[in-house]
This record gives C-alpha cells, structure tokens and sequence, in this order.
C-alpha cells in the first residue's frame, strides 16, 4: 500500500488516484490507444490555483497547477507542466506539513508523458525522483538506476490530470489509464457521471462529474468517493474535487484562473 498521511494526499486531491492502493501486476502487450481531443484544452501561462479545506479548516492547503512552457525537450515538442501542492496555517504548524512540487514533460502531439520528477517533503520526510518514460518500448528508467516495464497508455501524476482534461467527457464515457508512482504502476478507470452547475471562489461553472476508480482483482473501486468536476466548455478545467476519506471530508475548489483559454 502506498500510505501518503492526511493533507499529503488531500491537497494532491487529483493525485488520489495513485494513492492508497494496491500495486497490480500489469501486462505490457496490449496495443497503445491514445485519444487526444482535436483542440488542446490549455495553453502555456495557464496558470490554476485552489484553496483546501478539511474538517474544521477552511484552508488547510493551497494546489496550483501550471503549464510552464512549450519547447523542444531532447527531440521531443513537448509541454513543460506542473503542480505544487502545500499545507498553509494552522495545519501546516500544528498536523502534518506537507510541500510537494510533481513535473511533468508531456508530448505535444499524444499528451503522453516521457519525463517526470518530482520532490516531496511530507512531515519530516524529504524526496527526490525522476523517471523517463519510454512509451514506445514500454518502459521506463527510475532515477535509481532500474528499469520497469509499463503498459499502453502509462502517466505519471501531473500527466494523467492533463490526460483527463483532454479526453472525451460525454457523460456515460469512460476510458483506462495506467498511473506510474514509485516504479509501481496502478490502473484506474475514470467515467463521466452527469453534469452539474458548480460554485466555487472563482465563480459558477457548468462541468462534468467524473468518478475515479481503481482497476484489478476482478473489481473496479472508487477511492473515497473522489469526485472531480471539469468545466463543459473548451477550456476543461478542473474546478472542484471533492473526497470522503475516514479521516474526514476534503474539498479542493479553484480560487483563481490566469491564462486560460478563451471559451
């Protein structure tokens, strides 16, 4: 089991996919199947930041998410994205600190990643990875020197929120992914349930309900409730998560929007 504690795991919210789930075996001889929307629904300077509250605390953390740059990597045309995820206040001084910055280099053309890093400090706990990620051959290199094999269709973190955004979210739709965290890969299934109007800080959207669940073992999973809600419109925005963990209710909603896409 992966055991990323309290805000670690609810300021990361669309990160929960990853989390607190058992590793499966996977097959890696399946054909790849990427379905990338005609119109990229982000653009570089998109820049996406979210308040979390938790139980009690009505900001427990702070999320931003951001497409840095597009640009030639290695040979390969490809965006630069990010997402930084921290407890602030009260939580942060007295529960559980948590500061993580995940990056992301995605191919311009598949919006497949083929590099990733991140650096993570939760508590007293600091780290440091990077993986590259050979989609063709269905592998990929950890920074400690091993190599994994992947199926079809693998993402790091910060690539499968991109991924989301852009696949197909005509409500009944669904489509796999194979999440890749700490050399172990995960599969999950995500579904658009129905669309609903929904309010955040930053103001009223019409959005997508979408249902995350792990795949495996014969049975499809759904990690504590985690719903996402991604705007209708061509700009896809992720505007509110929300969980229903043991440890007590999160809501992650978007507070702020510079250098979107015009609708």
């Amino acid at each position: 089991m992966l055991k990323i504690k309290l805000l670690a795991l609810a300021v990361a919210a669309l990160m929960l996919p990853a989390s607190f789930a058992r590793s499966q075996s996977m097959k890696a001889d399946r054909a790849a199947t990427v379905h990338v929307s005609s119109k990229i629904p982000f653009a570089v300077g998109e820049r996406l930041s979210y308040d979390v509250s938790w139980r009690d605390f009505i900001t427990a953390g702070e999320f931003t998410l951001e497409t840095k740059e597009r640009r030639s990597f290695d040979g390969v045309d490809g965006y630069h994205v990010s997402a930084v995820a921290q407890t602030v206040g009260p939580v942060n001084a007295f529960v559980f600190k948590v500061n993580d910055t995940y990056e992301s280099f995605i191919n311009a053309e598949t919006l497949q990643p083929f590099r990733a890093q991140k650096s993570t400090r939760h508590g007293k706990k600091r780290e440091q990875s990077s993986v590259t990620i050979d989609q063709r051959n269905r592998t990929a290199r950890l920074s400690d020197g091993r190599t994994v094999e992947i199926p079809a269709d693998t993402y790091d973190l910060v690539g499968l929120i991109y991924a989301i955004r852009a696949m197909d979210l005509t409500v009944g739709k669904s489509r796999s992914f194979n999440v890749l965290e700490d050399g172990k890969v995960y599969p999950i299934r995500v579904e658009a349930e129905a669309r609903e109007k929904v309010t955040t800080r930053a103001g009223s959207f019409d959005a997508i309900r979408i249902a995350t669940r792990m795949e495996g073992d014969g049975r499809n999973s759904n990690i504590y409730n985690l719903k996402l809600f991604i705007t209708s419109d061509a700009r896809r925005m992720p505007v509110l998560i929300t969980a229903e963990p043991s440890w007590g209710d999160v809501r992650v909603e978007l507070t702020s929007a510079t250098g979107i896409q015009q609708k």
